[in-house]
C-alpha cells in the first residue's frame, strides 16, 4: 500500500534554492528601521492639484463632446 511509506524528513533535503537558515541567535543582528519618507512639500502638492484638475477637465470635456 502506497500510505505505509514513513513521512519523508523534509529537513534531511533542503531547498537548494531556499534561504539559508539563521545563523545562532548571538550572532543574528537586527536590522536599523527605515525612515519614513518626508512629507510631501507644497509644490508637490500644487502639482497633483494641477494634474488633477487637467485629468477632470479633459474627462468633463470628452462627456460634453
Amino acid at each position: 500500500m502506497a500510505d505505509d511509506d514513513p513521512p519523508v524528513d523534509r529537513r534531511a533535503h533542503p531547498d537548494p534554492y531556499g534561504t539559508p537558515p539563521l545563523p545562532d541567535g548571538d550572532r543574528v543582528r537586527s536590522r536599523t528601521p527605515s525612515t519614513p519618507p518626508p512629507p510631501a512639500t507644497t509644490r508637490h502638492q500644487v502639482i497633483a492639484a494641477l494634474i488633477l484638475v487637467i485629468v477632470v477637465a479633459a474627462v468633463v470635456l470628452r462627456v460634453l463632446r
